[in-house]
């Protein structure tokens, strides 16, 4: 588990986290922008929002932006730790938290999406919070820094595509004793040469690289389609079919109005058999 991460001073997000992790942080004010995460007592000194949304492409979530970000600035100019939560702390809260970054930082959506998943790796609104996001930075800015491509795997945004990976490769200091055991376990009982009695004595710490992929490569949110799912260590609630079926209606000009709108929990649990995945 991620657990939950600092986005900026006093700013982090999460998934579904105990009291205790909460408490430990320091944090005074909560906002959880899922249906499916049940509202917390943390106490009299922390505050606490809840916002029922589902994590569809579907679900307005752009109406929130201007109020929550508002609130999330105020908090931090008083020095107040506000928490932004969903359910695995990747679509939804990232939404607001990138809203955020591009209204009170000045950054464009490009840029603080790459600074976000430096952040925490598993970021990814779904592709319709992507439409919202990208509308929200035109209404800021008046242009837009990202756009959607067509690929094999239909349309997608240009962010998720030829996304560097950069891994830092640790080594671990070498020192003389470790060099000499390498060394003799390596000699298998013969005396050292002297190339190797010359490596024993650089002791000096091997630096960390990084590496960057060099073809273009395709990284989407986990779980944003049946087309789209990747597998992942931690076993998270499988979507559901009418989940799934509403992804890949959701942008048929058909689909059903009633979507643009804010679920309650109860709804969510007697409409779908588990709960979303962000």
């Amino acid at each position: 588990m991620l657990g939950i991460t600092e986005v900026i001073d006093n700013l982090y997000i999460s998934g579904l986290e105990t009291r205790h992790a909460i408490l430990n942080k320091g944090i005074r004010c909560v906002i959880n922008i899922s249906s499916e995460c049940p509202m917390q007592d943390l106490g009299p000194t922390v505050e606490y929002e809840k916002i029922s949304l589902l994590d569809l492409p579907t679900t307005s979530i752009q109406p929130y932006f201007d109020r929550l970000t508002a609130r999330i600035h105020q908090n931090l100019q008083q020095g107040k730790k506000t928490l932004v939560h969903c359910y695995v702390g990747r679509s939804r809260s990232a939404t607001i938290i990138l809203a955020y970054l591009m209204k009170h930082k000045q950054m464009s959506l490009r840029e603080a999406f790459h600074y976000l998943r430096s952040r925490r790796h598993i970021v990814g609104p779904n592709f319709g919070f992507i439409k919202q996001l990208i509308s929200y930075e035109r209404t800021i800015f008046g242009y837009t820094t990202v756009s959607f491509v067509n690929t094999s795997f239909g349309s997608v945004p240009d962010i998720y595509l030829s996304m560097p990976t950069a891994r830092p490769i640790r080594q671990p200091t070498r020192t003389a004793s470790t060099i000499s055991n390498q060394t003799a376990s390596s000699t298998l009982g013969r005396a050292p040469s002297s190339s190797s009695k010359s490596a024993i004595g650089n002791t000096t710490p091997l630096r960390a690289s990084f590496t960057y992929s060099s073809s273009p490569t395709l990284s989407l949110p986990i779980r944003q389609n049946a087309l789209f799912t990747r597998p992942i260590a931690s076993a998270l609630p499988p979507r559901s079919s009418t989940t799934l079926s509403s992804y890949s209606n959701a942008y048929n000009p058909a689909a059903n109005s009633s979507h643009n709108r804010p679920v309650s929990s109860t709804s969510v649990y007697h409409s779908q058999n588990q709960p979303t995945g962000t």
